[in-house]
């Protein structure tokens, strides 16, 4: 063996202790609590690393549902290879279940509580569960509201929201302190439909009343939750 094949020889070895290390580090850290579930491909998914990293480090466990993921990590799992049951049980032991990047017909079915389909279904019983369930989406949350393909949209997030799930852009769910209302009403949103940012801050669970959200219909007021930023994914 020359002196650049044992120079190569020690690369990989060392290569595969720093592996090892870090995969020791990862089990002991838990990552069974932090369940994240790829509804598709990831869009950003240097972004979303980045954001899981900063928020977990390296305890959470990622699963892709699609058989193919464009997010790179050593430990992504397929929904397609876990055992019959699998996905739920790792459901029933995550304190945190994250939801990436849910198409639109996605959202609006676990916001209605449809659990017909195998995905819908997890988030619902997490919901149930009383997890801290959570949304990233690679897009801010729409704002239009009337008259447009966007209305159901943004309704299905604020319906999420008020069941206490964090629904925000991966690419800016840097923590923020709140400073939102726990309760809107009619009043509140005439009153801020005369300001010029036309936006009422709300928390994560906050209530909308029924003349709340005749208001809002009517009006151009929107609803800014806390985590929710101006930024957009570039």
């Amino acid at each position: 063996m020359d002196r650049a094949q044992l120079y190569k020889l020690t690369e990989l070895i060392v290569a595969e202790v720093v592996r090892r290390i870090a995969q020791e580090e990862r089990r002991r850290q838990h990552p069974e609590q932090v369940l994240v579930l790829l509804a598709d491909s990831v869009s950003f998914p240097e972004k979303l690393q980045q954001t899981l990293n900063e928020q977990f480090g390296v305890a959470y466990t990622p699963v892709s549902i699609p058989e193919t993921n464009t997010f790179a990590d050593e430990a992504l799992l397929y929904a397609g290879k876990l055992e019959p049951g699998g996905l739920l049980e790792r459901v029933k032991e995550a304190k945190t279940v994250i939801l990436v990047s849910p198409r639109l017909e996605l959202l609006r079915r676990i916001a209605s509580g449809d659990d017909g389909d195998p995905l819908s279904h997890l988030l619902v019983r997490a919901i149930l569960w009383q997890k801290d369930v959570r949304v990233y989406l690679d897009y801010e949350p729409p704002r239009f509201r009337r008259n447009t393909f966007l209305a159901d949209t943004a309704e299905a997030i604020d319906t999420l929201r008020q069941m206490a799930v964090t629904v925000c852009p991966y690419f800016a769910v840097a923590p923020q302190e709140p400073d939102g209302t726990d309760l809107v009403t009619e009043a509140d949103v005439l009153d801020a439909a005369k300001t010029e940012s036309k936006t009422i801050r709300c928390r994560s669970g906050a209530i909308i009343t029924p003349a709340a959200r005749d208001a809002l219909a009517a009006t151009d007021v929107i609803l800014r939750y806390e985590g929710e930023t101006t930024h957009a994914a570039s």
